[in-house]
């Protein structure tokens, strides 16, 4: 009678001890690459499919870019410019958008604002500065914004990287 009774108290005193243990901790999360809408279309920018895109291609894609944009007017409008958004970047919605273009508050964006704001998009990619872009410049390594550690502030979609 005495076996029962103690394996009774040792099977309560065991499961009581596992019941105390913490759950493990959630594996770390592991670095999310990311990039921007504008960093795509200045990828898809390389004409030689080397992979890379240089000062020449990349001016040549966005003389297209904005021409296509234009549609023979010399300036964007505002739904041209939403039209751009949709079809160059993915979204009508998506980053760089009027307010990046217009820097003289007319509601139209001229060749001169469009090329002006590209090239500062240019050189804020180019990490290294050599006047190419390959696809590392393209991307961001690091936690999306909302994990800890993440980069606070940090706009999904953005224009790339602040230029120096």
């Amino acid at each position: 009678m005495r076996y029962p009774i103690i394996l009774l108290l040792m099977l309560n005193l065991a499961s009581a001890g596992l019941a105390k243990k913490p759950a493990p901790a959630p594996p770390p999360t592991r670095p999310t690459i990311t990039t921007s809408p504008v960093a795509l279309m200045i990828a898809a920018l390389d004409s030689d499919g080397d992979l890379r895109v240089t000062q020449a291609e990349f001016d040549a894609g966005v003389k297209r870019s904005f021409d296509d944009a234009a549609k023979g007017k010399g300036e964007i409008s505002p739904i041209d410019l939403d039209l751009w958004g949709a079809r160059w970047l993915g979204s009508s919605g998506a980053l760089p958008g009027l307010l990046d273009f217009d820097t003289d508050g007319d509601n139209r964006i001229s060749r001169d604002e469009f090329t002006a704001r590209f090239a500062m998009i240019f050189a804020g990619f180019d990490k290294n500065q050599d006047g190419v872009l390959d696809r590392s410049e393209l991307i961001n390594i690091g936690r999306p914004p909302s994990e800890p550690g993440g980069r606070p502030g940090a706009r999904p979609g953005g224009n790339g990287p602040p230029p120096r």
